[in-house]
């Protein structure tokens, strides 16, 4: 944001004073629960997108005592221009409330959720995910990846749900958001916090899977410190809106196109950026850099549409498991297990350019967290897949799991990959690589027909058009096993996670600063509109 305090933001002002405010675009907060009444929110409510998915009612009313989540995040994006208490991002954009955390859910209805009101809606801020201790390796799976495919596919009329996720907040527990699985998915945008002086903060993620950076805290007449991933998420999605607000036709992959293009590299004195060959900086930490409204905007007026998706695969699956060395003694790369895959011309031929790269790996090991995991291009380009995480002693492995990376975008992928598995953390535990799979995903060279609606969305957009069962049977998947492409989905009750932030004292006890606001971000007086 633009406040009178020294230190970075968003740079939005400038968006404000071309008249560009959000109008007419739609954002849905999956959280827990939304004020509508609230004098801030109350005239950009959007009921018609709104649902209550904990207690299946109507209004997506907090309940809790601590039912306050959803809310701030809805301020951060949408607060009205009046003299309560500040300015949204996009601040004539309409919010919808859809509660999801406040209380156990069921897979169908997360799936329901991520897909309600699919064509209204146009971008899902989530602020949530597995939880952040860095001990597990969870994503959606069956009916909810179901979900957010059918959203990029058939939402927004054809050009794709915008899906918004925090990369979480346990960079005190090492943890690292390519084992979240929606954090870590090809159909979201990861968006990770800087503090307001351009700061990488200790409870920060890294991984190769986040596409940009945006502040976490919004000094203002009504805020205290709503900060983490969790703040930072929302104010990704209030700079979407004001994209779409303006160009309502770009697909869920333009808009990622638009992320990598705009972002702007801080801290470039942190040894972590590495120059790419499309001349751009990535870091793990950082992203592509930070997100920039005003620049963002300005790109997208002018922005081409990308061509249809496509993806090359190459695998390992009928070669013999490999045995990973424990280099604990001799703790170097080059004393690690190296495996590689090529990648010819002839398997790259119907590809423009690439955008995401995704490796799915089995590996069978006595403590995953002892587990470091590299990918290397052609072009020796390194995207670091899994980091070693001290709390993670899981015995489990990795089965079928599957990292991603936006390092390689715009990369040539012609020539030989390299995957690396380094485990120089415990002579004791032991393991190995069963299988592994390459898939590079990007822009076709000419146009290629979209896959048929799925038995999925045919679902949900049945029970969307019949009004008298439309709020009340569209959650009837909670109550039932369903069979969808020929699997059983069986209902389980579990519980999402708020991104909150979390600080260290000097003992080292790790404790949460999530008491915050109830609407954010910037004073009327601090903008003046031109």
């Amino acid at each position: 944001m633009n406040t009178l305090e020294f230190g970075r933001d968003l740079n939005v002002s400038g968006v404000w004073k071309q008249g560009i405010t959000g109008k007419g675009s739609v954002v849905a907060i999956l959280d827990d629960g939304l004020d509508f009444e609230h004098e801030d929110l109350q005239n950009n409510y959007y009921a018609e997108g709104s649902y209550d998915f904990n207690d299946h009612v109507l209004e997506p009313r907090p309940r809790l005592s601590d039912d306050v989540h959803g809310t701030r995040c809805a301020g951060e994006i949408a607060a009205a221009k009046n003299d309560v208490c500040g300015i949204g991002v996009a601040y004539d954009a309409k919010v919808a409330g859809i509660r999801i955390l406040s209380g156990d859910i069921t897979e169908a209805d997360e799936a329901a959720a991520l897909n309600y009101k699919y064509q209204e809606n146009q971008i899902y801020s989530c602020s949530w995910g597995p939880p952040d201790l860095g001990e597990v390796a969870e994503g959606p799976q069956g009916i909810i990846l179901d979900a957010i495919k059918n959203g990029v596919e058939h939402g927004r009329h054809g050009k794709g749900s915008i899906f918004v996720f925090a990369s979480g907040n346990g960079g005190y527990h090492d943890d690292n958001c390519n084992f979240d699985g929606y954090t870590n998915s090809i159909y979201t945008v990861t968006v990770g916090a800087i503090d307001i002086l351009g700061n990488y903060p200790p409870y920060a993620e890294k991984c190769a899977a986040q596409f940009l950076y945006t502040t976490d805290v919004h000094p203002g007449q009504c805020s205290d410190n709503h900060g983490g991933t969790s703040a930072a998420a929302p104010l990704a999605a209030g700079v979407f809106a004001l994209v779409l607000s303006i160009r309502p036709d770009l697909s869920w992959r333009d808009l990622q196109h638009l992320c990598v293009q705009s972002a702007i590299p801080i801290s470039l004195q942190d040894e972590d950026w590495q120059t790419l060959p499309s001349g751009r900086m990535f870091s793990h930490k950082y992203g592509y850099g930070v997100l920039d409204a005003y620049r963002i905007v300005e790109l997208a007026k002018s922005f081409q549409s990308v061509g249809p998706q496509v993806h090359l695969e190459a695998s390992s699956a009928n070669r013999e498991a490999l045995q990973i060395p424990d280099i604990t003694a001799k703790p170097s790369r080059e004393n690690a297990l190296r495996t590689t895959l090529q990648v010819t011309k002839e398997m790259a031929a119907s590809l423009s350019r690439t955008e995401h790269v995704t490796v799915t790996v089995t590996i069978e090991h006595d403590r995953r967290g002892d587990l470091e995991i590299l990918l290397v291009s052609p072009n020796n380009i390194t995207s670091q897949l899994a980091t070693p995480r001290k709390h993670d002693y899981s015995r489990d492995g990795l089965v079928n799991w599957t990292f991603m990376s936006v390092k390689h975008w715009d990369e040539d992928p012609v020539g030989v990959w390299s995957l690396l598995v380094i485990d120089e953390r415990n002579p004791e535990s032991r393991g190995k690589l069963v299988q592994w799979k390459l898939t590079i995903w990007g822009e076709s060279k000419k146009e290629q027909k979209i896959a048929t609606q799925s038995f999925l969305m045919q679902t949900f957009e049945s029970m969307r058009m019949n009004k008298q069962r439309t709020l009340v049977h569209s959650v009837i998947l909670a109550s039932v096993a369903l069979v969808i492409a020929g699997s059983a989905i069986f209902i389980r009750k579990y519980k999402l996670y708020h991104r909150k932030s979390y600080s260290q004292s000097s003992s080292g006890d790790v404790f949460e600063l999530d008491n915050l606001l109830e609407c954010p971000v910037v004073s009327e007086d601090e903008y003046d509109e031109e």
